[in-house]
């Protein structure tokens, strides 16, 4: 991602600065988030009810949106630089063209997020009803429940 964007110089909070230098925190804090939301969907694969899980990806993704966003705001104040040093003549267009194309991934990775957050609020929500609906038994009978369930339809079925 960054080598795309190798090379640009813009200023960005008074500062004058390579765009990869400008963007490094924020990428840091990104690899840092998606890393962590990495190793909760591993552990939700063998637990997908698990409350506190799903809570801490709520977090993670909440966290992962807002880290994206700020480099999207980075990214689409440099285009507005960089389109002014291309039209004079200090930028090349290949380097405007990577430019274009980190923004267009940040924009896709923006989206994919946002998507997982309502899939994940969506789960959440679906623990949350079953949990009203049943009756309360002990956590290591409710986790007997699916499979008890699925061996009485395969015992009653001719």
């Amino acid at each position: 991602m960054a080598s795309r964007i190798k090379g640009i110089t813009v200023e960005i909070g008074g500062d004058t600065t390579g765009l990869d230098k400008a963007l490094k925190n924020v990428n840091a804090t990104i690899r840092s988030t998606q890393s962590s939301l990495k190793d909760v969907n591993k552990l939700l694969k063998l637990d997908p009810a698990n409350t506190e899980l799903l809570a801490q990806k709520q977090k993670l993704l909440k966290d992962a949106i807002g880290s994206t966003k700020e480099k999207l705001d980075a990214l689409k104040t440099a285009q507005e630089q960089a389109k002014q040093q291309l039209e004079n003549g200090d930028l090349g267009q290949d380097k405007y063209d990577a430019l274009q194309r980190e923004i267009i991934e940040t924009e896709q990775e923006l989206q994919k997020l946002a998507q997982e957050a309502v899939n994940s609020n969506a789960a959440l929500a679906k623990i949350e009803n079953w949990s009203q609906s049943e009756i309360r038994y002990p956590v290591s009978e409710q986790k007997c429940f699916p499979l008890q369930r699925q061996l009485q339809v395969l015992v009653r079925q001719p």
